[in-house]
């Protein structure tokens, strides 16, 4: 009788955890290893940051879904890591996050069978949980890198094996690689598209080889992308400018480089960051009537440059510090009028109505709000709303 009632109990217990959705445990990598072996269950981690929205998302819309918690629950052994805050998590010394959320579906010795960057839907998540458990990535991996270790440089591979799969478990490793295989290419194989999509990978933070070489050749690789220039701009511009607000030190040294590619492309970049750098110095005056002309001498090719250039006002501080100067406010509108132009869209629209606000303007800038969902994204990230001083009250409505 008390083992028929000690039995009901259990179950009782799995069906209201499962009710709640993921049950997550908490310990040292080991002693979860330990866990699952045990209880021969896999293992599930979820890595995460407090900053991210889809990680957010998934907290609240997945896992705690009661299906969600019926399968992750019976199946798994599930934990959850802040990248940032449990950096020192024995987890991380066998695996690194390539994103965020990542998830990590690992056998019951702590191997990977799967893993997974970015939002899931709940049942789009169970499947990843059912085929992860029926994998066979282990070996799949392990042959991807004993073709790799033997010398094979097939642009199959690197696809296969780095990016796919390495990226995510090994940044640092696949990085190495990459630069293996960019360093066994001719010149003119470097040109290929193929190349290109391997020189795209550096572009958040290239180094002086990189960046010559995307720039002298910008245009054969504008080619393969219809957001290269964007993407150039960011590769050169935004990484140039973190370095001159982070490691001022460094930044004559980045400037001088450019400038020693010496082709009318990095004399254009040159010249923006010149305009960057009186931003950030808050030095409105002199950079805001600098905008237009520059962006008339690149050409239209260059048109992205007023939204590029608006962004950078926002991000420094031009409307939450600058005090309201008409003919600078007039200029500001220009501008954001111009990014609207080269591609009408929600977060150059937002652009237009902060131009309007912050010369005090406020029936103008609801009018031109007021059309918003005639244009399509991209919107301008909720993170940057309190630089326009626009407090963000979707939490309050959902």
């Amino acid at each position: 009788m008390k083992q028929i009632i000690l039995l009901i109990m259990i179950s009782f217990s799995v069906q209201l955890a499962s009710a709640q959705g993921i049950i997550f445990s908490s310990g040292d990598f080991d002693d979860i290893v330990k866990q699952a072996k045990e209880q021969k269950k896999g293992i599930f981690v979820d890595v995460y940051t407090s900053w991210c929205g889809p990680c957010k998302m998934m907290a609240k819309n997945v896992f705690t879904n009661t299906k969600v918690g019926e399968y992750y629950n019976t199946s798994f052994i599930c934990i959850k890591l802040d990248a940032e805050k449990q950096r020192e998590h024995g987890f991380f010394a066998k695996y690194k996050a390539g994103g965020y959320p990542s998830f990590f579906w690992l056998d019951e010795n702590g191997d990977l069978l799967d893993l997974h960057v970015g939002y899931l839907e709940a049942e789009t998540f169970i499947k990843k949980g059912k085929e992860a458990k029926e994998s066979d990535f282990p070996k799949q991996l392990a042959a991807m890198k004993e073709r790799w270790d033997k010398g094979e440089r097939s642009i199959e591979l690197v696809r296969s094996y780095v990016f796919k799969n390495l990226s995510k478990i090994d940044p640092d490793q696949a990085e190495t690689c990459l630069r293996d295989y960019l360093s066994g290419l001719s010149p003119e194989e470097l040109l290929s598209q193929d190349a290109y999509s391997v020189l795209r990978s550096f572009m958040r933070s290239p180094d002086k080889t990189i960046r010559e070489q995307l720039i002298r050749h910008a245009d054969v690789y504008k080619k393969y992308d219809d957001n290269f220039w964007i993407n150039l701009y960011r590769a050169i511009v935004r990484v140039g400018s973190i370095i001159h607000n982070e490691k001022p030190e460094e930044y004559k040294q980045y400037i001088t480089e450019l400038k020693e590619i010496d082709v009318p492309l990095s004399t254009m970049y040159c010249n923006i960051l010149a305009i960057e750098e009186q931003l950030f110095n808050h030095e409105f005056g002199k950079a805001i009537p600098a905008i237009i002309p520059l962006v008339q001498e690149c050409g239209d090719e260059h048109r992205y440059l007023y939204s590029q250039l608006f962004y950078t006002m926002i991000i420094a501080d031009y409307f939450r510090n600058a005090p309201v100067v008409d003919k600078e406010a007039e200029e500001v509108i220009r501008i954001a009028d111009l990014a609207m132009k080269a591609q009408p869209c929600q977060e150059n629209l937002l652009y237009l109505a902060a131009a309007h606000a912050k010369r005090e303007d406020f029936k103008q800038a609801y009018a031109v709000l007021a059309s918003m969902p005639m244009f399509e994204k991209p919107m301008l990230s909720l993170a940057l709303y309190r630089y326009l001083n626009l407090p963000f009250v979707g939490q309050t409505y959902r």
